[in-house]
């Protein structure tokens, strides 16, 4: 039992010394999901807390443990963890020697994706370990075919309320029964799992008959999907390979060197099996059929069956958790097999295997940290910050609204009765953020604290939600004095200084109007410049910004017409139609009503609508005499037309 016990602390300390935390888009939705169940029960509506599966581990540890970071991590750590040890006992059960069974646990331990995803809060390992050990039963039992096809049964059953995913592997466990049907005359393996999977799966469902309405509600209520169009399929294609072999987003490795070492470690051994050598075995098979067959479905059935923007790998890269353990299994086992390779005078004996393995080992560790680098950034400074925000006790704090959800109900839930952690909803980019704090930071009084740079999830494209100064049109007010500077988030495309800002004195609403002003001024300076440069694309995304973020600024009306003018010098007469008659309807005192008229009845020229021109033309002589050379303009178009 010690190799074991090694093993499983050995994992547990690397995911503990490069814990990530909450990093993941849908850490608010599963942590508030378990919150929920334990103090109001299962929410049947719910697809999520349907899939019993995602939420039970985490049930048990609140209950235990009670609500805080390490209770919720705590099922991730102890299954990512156990799977060097599951991967250990699957090579001894095969007869391999205990000491390349361990290397081989060590190799799993330190995988780099293995250790991101037990750095992090991802519903996929918790498939994955079901998986795992699934397979070391399928393994273990294969002479005793009743326990086989009963264990098989229920950790698919298990997995089938993690995830919808593990009917990928029907497939090639079909093909196995058949085989052992046709060719070996055994049917107890096939006969047990058909068998128990009924019981299971139709007791479930009958259950769900009763509660919900549906045999499989969590199916009835899926989650939103959203189709990938026809000519986006060959990019979808590549992703999946490409984050395989290449890595995340943020150019770090997920898989490291595993993939490209598992590919020569088949190459070679399929070469020496063509040579009379020992070839291919059934554990190899076994394996190959694992995470070949999940690889495969993954790629292209993503989700529900169809192509998915939002729920596939080039967004949500955990999705390919479930190959991990496989993959790392079978180069370790691949390397063992080499043992009594000679290559001329050399020969790979025990001893050599094992350098072999331990060289794997420490790549795997650099590229581990590579790995989850972006996290332990992301971590290492949220820390920091909670640490000094716990010592000022600051009347009010604000942050972007991902990132309060987390402070507010974890980690300064003590300090919210002294603290106002004010959640700002319904905003997510950097201008919302820009606009909500000019408009609203007059309310907040002295010594407020505000949180820029570290904002929102890591992962899933939130590279530009929340407080990030790089990204602001204009500086801070100056009231907002700089209390601290933090480490920088170098992953972020453009990197930033996580900082902590003290407001040195209240911020009086005449502050806040005489901003506003020079800044919509600014931006209606930057679009006249470009309108004058017949730049009209550009100059109506500043007129744009002025209309929705500058709503009653003395610009405002300006930029309304200006905005409709860039149509028209485009020649796009329907929309300035649109935009002219929105400006009359929406501002009935603007200076610029007969030049909207004017400019729909040339509009209404254009698309060959002559009467409606004409009302136009007459409308501005009859209502605007004051406007002598719009006036003279509508009437020479009258009698030309």
């Amino acid at each position: 039992i010690t190799l074991p016990l090694i093993l499983f602390l050995f994992s547990l300390f690397l995911r503990r010394h490069f814990f990530c935390g909450f990093i993941l888009g849908d850490d608010i939705q599963e942590f508030g999901l378990v919150s929920h169940i334990l103090e109001n029960g299962v929410n049947l509506n719910d697809q999520l807390a349907l899939r019993f599966g995602v939420w039970l581990f985490n049930l048990i540890a609140f209950k235990l443990l009670g609500i805080s970071e390490s209770s919720f991590f705590l099922p991730t750590w102890l299954m990512s963890a156990s799977l060097s040890v599951i991967g250990y006992y699957i090579l001894i059960s095969k007869k391999y020697d205990v000491y390349h069974a361990f290397f081989a646990g060590l190799i799993i331990a330190s995988a780099p994706f293995e250790v991101l995803i037990g750095t992090v809060r991802a519903n996929d390992l918790i498939l994955s370990w079901l998986l795992a050990v699934g397979f070391f039963f399928f393994v273990l039992f294969e002479e005793k075919p009743f326990l086989q096809g009963m264990t098989t049964a229920f950790f698919l059953w298990f997995g089938f309320y993690v995830k919808l995913w593990v009917v990928y592997f029907l497939p090639s466990l079909g093909i196995y029964y058949l085989i052992q049907i046709v060719k070996e005359k055994k049917w107890q393996n096939t006969a047990s799992f058909t068998a128990v999977s009924l019981m299971l799966h139709t007791n479930t469902c009958l259950l769900w008959k009763m509660k919900t309405g549906y045999l499989l509600p969590f199916i009835h209520n899926h989650a939103a999907t959203y189709p990938v169009q026809t000519k986006d399929l060959p990019h979808l294609f590549s992703v999946y390979p490409e984050m395989i072999f290449s890595g995340s987003e943020f150019g770090t490795t997920l898989f490291g060197s595993i993939p490209y070492l598992l590919l020569l470690c088949l190459v070679v051994k399929g070469i020496r099996g063509q040579g009379g050598s020992r070839g291919f075995d059934k554990l190899d098979y076994f394996l190959t059929a694992y995470y070949g067959t999940f690889f495969l479905f993954l790629n292209f059935f993503p989700n529900a069956f169809v192509f998915d923007q939002y729920y596939s790998a080039p967004r949500i890269f955990r999705y390919l958790t479930p190959i991990s353990f496989p993959t790392a299994l079978h180069l370790a086992k691949l390397i063992i097999d080499f043992s009594d390779l000679k290559l001329g005078r050399l020969t790979i004996g025990k001893h050599e295997t094992i350098i072999i393995l331990t060289g794997i080992v420490c790549i795997n560790l650099f590229q581990a940290n590579i790995a989850t680098k972006p996290g332990q950034i992301y971590y290492e400074n949220l820390q920091a910050v909670i640490r000094d925000i716990k010592k000022e006790h600051p009347p009010a704090l604000l942050t972007e609204a991902w990132i309060s959800y987390f402070i507010r109900q974890l980690y300064l839930k003590d300090e919210a009765i002294k603290t106002d952690i004010t959640p700002i909803y319904d905003t997510y980019n950097v201008s919302q953020y820009e606009s909500w704090l000019q408009k609203n930071q007059s309310r907040f009084q002295k010594d407020t604290l505000l949180l820029t740079g570290l904002c929102s999830y890591i992962h899933y494209g939130a590279h530009f939600d929340g407080f990030r100064l790089t990204k602001f049109q204009n500086p801070l007010h100056p009231s907002w004095d700089l209390f601290k500077e933090y480490g920088m988030l170098t992953y972020l495309p453009k990197p930033e200084y996580v900082r902590l800002w003290r407001l040195s004195q209240q911020i009086s609403p005449q502050d806040i109007a005489d901003i506003e002003t020079e800044t919509s001024a600014l931006l209606f300076k930057k679009a006249t410049d470009l309108f004058d440069k017949h730049n009209y694309a550009d100059a109506q995304k500043y007129f744009k910004k002025i209309l929705t973020e500058f709503e009653k600024s003395p610009q405002t009306d300006d930029a309304f017409y200006f905005y409709a003018i860039c149509f028209f010098r485009n020649a796009d007469w329907r929309n300035t139609i649109a935009e002219f008659t929105k400006l009359i309807k929406t501002n009935p005192q603007s200076r610029w009503l007969a030049g909207a008229y004017y400019h729909i009845g040339l509009c209404r020229t254009a698309l060959g609508q002559k009467d409606e021109a004409r009302n136009m033309f007459k409308y501005v002589v009859a209502h605007f005499p004051d406007d002598t050379i719009l006036v003279e303009l509508s009437e020479k178009q009258l009698a030309d037309n």
